[in-house]
């Protein structure tokens, strides 16, 4: 029985985060304009759609070089912040904005992109 209400409270966690990471993640996509240049639906604008990205296997450019990288957590912070400091290969031509994001709002945005996922692989 213990593992069952373990288990129970630990959904509803997941869901009340799930729910916070959208409206949070939501507010700072507006607030920052990533809509301008990022679906969250997969259809291509400017950059790379954000849903559909979190683990996925994507080619980047760093350096001149390329590589073959996973979109986990820290790849997707780090491109939030330092959005120069690598390049999706199919995307090297174009710039993202410098923003002032705060590290709590890139773990925000992060948890959002990874939110975007979950529904869509719940939809299925």
């Amino acid at each position: 029985m213990l593992f069952f209400s373990v288990a129970c409270g630990k959904n509803s966690r997941n869901v009340q985060d799930e729910k916070f990471s959208m409206e949070k993640g939501s507010e700072l996509y507006a607030k920052y304009g990533c809509a301008v240049c990022h679906s969250t639906d997969g259809k291509e604008i400017y950059g790379p759609p954000l849903n559909g990205i979190y683990m996925k296997e994507i080619k980047v450019v760093r350096n001149g070089k390329e590589l073959i990288l996973t979109a986990d957590r820290d790849y997707l912070k780090k491109a939030i912040i330092d959005p120069r400091y690598e390049k999706v290969l199919e995307y090297r031509n174009k710039e993202m904005p410098l923003t002032q994001i705060s590290d709590e709002e890139a773990e925000i945005l992060v948890d959002y992109i990874i939110a975007l996922d979950s529904i869509i692989h719940s939809e299925k």
